[in-house]
């Protein structure tokens, strides 16, 4: 049996599909709501993408019926889920690190520092 080929139809109820729903604009809701609350911004960033993922999560499970698929689809599924977290941590912590890392480098000053001291061109 291929993986095209289904035994049986999955009928799902109409108030789950309105409950999933309505669990999309709430959380369309809070991710608003997040903005408006002033958190620095990598932790914005990070509630932001915690909400993305679990409306993510709720479309693929129920609007594309992941949850009626073989469990190696769904291994695949979590799979990518893995690889996007790890490149959303990685890049988090990068934008999270950079403020301290020019600080300790002293960039700027040092440039400024460099510039009025160099001798006049003739």
């Amino acid at each position: 049996m291929s993986s095209h080929d289904h035994a049986e139809h999955h009928v799902t109820p109409l108030k789950i599909y309105l409950g999933v729903y309505f669990a999309l604009l709430c959380l369309t809701v809070v991710t608003v709501g997040v903005s408006y609350l002033g958190l620095p911004p990598s932790l914005s960033i990070m509630v932001a993408m915690a909400v993305a993922s679990v409306k993510a999560f709720l479309v693929s499970y129920w609007f594309m019926h992941l949850s009626h698929e073989t469990k190696f689809n769904a291994l695949f599924f979590l799979t990518s889920l893995w690889f996007i977290a790890v490149f959303f941590i990685f890049t988090t912590s990068d934008l999270a690190s950079r403020g301290r890392v020019m600080k300790a480098a002293d960039t700027f000053e040092y440039r400024i520092d460099k510039a009025s001291k160099a001798p006049a061109v003739k």
